[in-house]
């Protein structure tokens, strides 16, 4: 091939070459810019000032104007064939404004008028307020009378009721026992005396906080003596064994050897009878309110079962105890309402479920249990009995921390703990009433007292706290007005009572009310003693 010819082939593929490089390179920079670039399209939800204004006047105008408007937008959107007239429109376009404008004013006016009738209603009813009224009414609650409730449930009232409707008969008797819950209180007086106003944890549990009033003075006591709470019936045994205060209304109960349990309402004039049952051959030994006072647990040293009456419906239930348990002589009920604990035989206590009466454990002493007591968070159980030591039981083990040395005592015959969970009493068969701090009955095996009693001298069967923890009441039943009340942050003895015009007889059980406002003294001669602590408030 000549060179001219060469060349030309050359010259010839150079510039196929370019011109592919170059193709490419413009397809490249067309891609880029393809998609790079804005769009220059004029997007569809771009802001449209009068379509705004027109949508506003649709939906926030006047309402009786939205049919016309959308009409008035359809005439607007006919398409070019029809014929419309350009001024008959401009004309009703003004005369829509003039109605517009027209209505507007009229909507102020109504606008203001309404406003002073609100104001005026607004003025009526502070005047008078509402009446709160039941939520949801039963209609066979008028119709079901107590005579034909009983039919149903066979069973008959021990004595008539004034009440004609079963719901008033139901109404009257929750109150009676467990009085008005907060929620249920539809009108509130606003004459209340100092000693209302207290909540009802300061009524029944004094010692969580600090009370209003002044502490209680040394040396002499403000006493004064009251119908005795089981006057009117004379009924419950020749032996008052038990006498205990309701936890949050006031009603007390009052039980005996003749088995015979009685209620009866606490005003200190009348006293008067509630509600009795009879529990047939069953001397009862010790009744004690349960469940937040919605249940009585009885008791008795003969029988190997008890008893329990639900205030809530009225009945009783008899309920046998565990094997081995052959008595319910001596039995405490733990502050949180869990557990009972039983004296048993050879040194055995006993713990039961509250509830099922059931067998939960069972605790060995050296030496037979005579007393027992809870301290106020109901994690501890102290007993006492025969011999001079104390055991200290932790009930979530379930073991004994420690075994301290009650000094000078032989014999244990009464054991209390205070509910401030401060002070530990102990009465023994001598006559001595030791009273400890419970710190050192906790952690020392030989705690020194902070208070040697020695005024009585017969076997002290009886020691009592009052719920303020600044009385501690102790009594003997084996003497004639064997009772002393000591001041407990002077640990001095009140002087004035008992004197000797008063007339306990044997003291046989000790219980004070809530808020201390009341003591009762029950004695071996059928009596239920009651007295007024006028420094405390009424209940």
């Amino acid at each position: 091939m000549d060179e001219k010819t060469v060349h030309k082939e050359t010259s010839k593929r150079n510039k196929t070459e370019k011109r592919k490089g170059a193709r490419y390179y413009e397809s490249k920079v067309l891609y880029n810019r393809k998609f790079t670039t804005p769009l220059k399209k004029k997007r569809k939800n771009e802001y449209d000032a009068e379509e705004e204004a027109k949508l506003e006047n649709i939906v926030f105008g006047d309402p009786n104007d939205i049919i016309d408007n959308l009409l008035n937008d359809k005439s607007e959107t006919k398409e070019g064939d029809e014929s419309v007239d350009i001024s008959e429109e401009v004309d009703a376009n003004e005369d829509n404004k003039s109605t517009r404008k027209e209505d507007s004013e009229n909507d102020d006016e109504n606008e203001v008028k309404s406003d002073e009738d609100i104001s005026v209603l607004s003025q009526s009813s502070d005047a008078r307020p509402e009446e709160k009224k039941a939520a949801w009414i039963d209609k066979d609650d008028y119709e079901y009378t107590v005579d034909a409730a009983l039919s149903m449930q066979n069973r008959k009232l021990p004595c008539e009721r004034p009440e004609k409707l079963y719901t008033t008969y139901l109404e009257n008797r929750y109150k009676l026992f467990v009085g008005t819950p907060k929620w249920a209180e539809l009108k509130k007086d606003d004459e209340v005396n100092a000693d209302d106003l207290d909540s009802d944890i300061l009524k029944h549990s004094c010692h969580l906080e600090a009370p209003k009033l002044k502490n209680l003075p040394k040396n002499v006591i403000d006493i004064r003596a009251l119908k005795g709470l089981n006057k009117s019936t004379h009924t419950e045994g020749p032996i008052i064994t038990s006498v205990e205060f309701h936890p949050s209304s006031t009603v007390a109960l009052v039980a005996g050897t003749s088995g015979v349990l009685s209620l009866f309402e606490v005003n200190g004039h009348t006293n008067e009878k509630l509600h009795s049952m009879q529990f047939e051959k069953f001397p009862i030994t010790k009744a004690t309110f349960m469940k937040e006072g919605s249940e009585i647990l009885v008791g008795s040293q003969y029988y190997s079962y008890c008893h329990t009456y639900d205030l809530m419906n009225g009945k009783s239930y008899k309920l046998p105890l565990p094997h081995r348990i052959t008595n319910m002589k001596i039995y405490e009920v733990s502050p949180d309402g869990k557990l009972i604990a039983l004296c048993g035989k050879f040194g055995e206590i006993h713990l039961l479920h509250s509830f099922t009466k059931e067998l939960i454990a069972t605790l060995k002493m050296n030496s037979k249990c005579r007393v027992l007591a809870f301290t106020p968070d109901s994690k501890t159980l102290i007993t006492h009995g025969d011999g001079s030591e104390m055991y200290i039981w932790d009930l979530n083990t379930r073991t004994c921390i420690n075994r301290a040395i009650d000094d000078g005592s032989l014999s244990c015959a009464s054991l209390a703990v205070s509910p401030s969970g401060q002070f530990v009493a102990t009465g023994s068969a001598q006559g001595v009433v030791n009273l400890y701090d419970i710190k050192t009955v906790l952690e020392d095996q030989s705690p020194t007292p902070l208070k040697i009693m020695k005024n009585l001298v017969t076997s002290v069967t009886s020691v009592k706290f009052n719920p303020t923890s600044e009385i501690l009441s102790v009594a003997s039943a084996d003497k004639h007005n064997a009772f002393k009340m000591l001041h407990l942050p002077s640990f001095t003895v009140f002087s004035n009572f008992p004197t000797l015009q008063t007339n306990i007889g044997f003291p046989q059980a000790i219980a004070f009310s809530p808020g201390s406002g009341y003591l009762s003294i029950s004695n071996r001669t059928g009596s239920a003693l009651l007295y007024r602590l006028r420094h405390y408030g009424n209940y």
